[in-house]
């Protein structure tokens, strides 16, 4: 799993919350996306800053 992908799949749910006037549930979808993102490019580039 690249480290881009959560924030696509972040998108494509806030996309559908936003259709559905759910914009709580959108910006959870971006914010916990965008963390998992975070999480996972720091931990598959191990030389990052060491």
């Amino acid at each position: 799993m690249t480290a881009g992908l959560p924030l696509v799949i972040g998108s494509v749910i806030a996309a559908g919350s936003i259709a559905q006037e759910n914009y709580g549930g959108a910006v959870f979808a971006v914010v916990a996306c965008g963390a998992i993102s975070l999480v996972l490019r720091i931990r598959t580039n191990p030389h990052q800053g060491r």
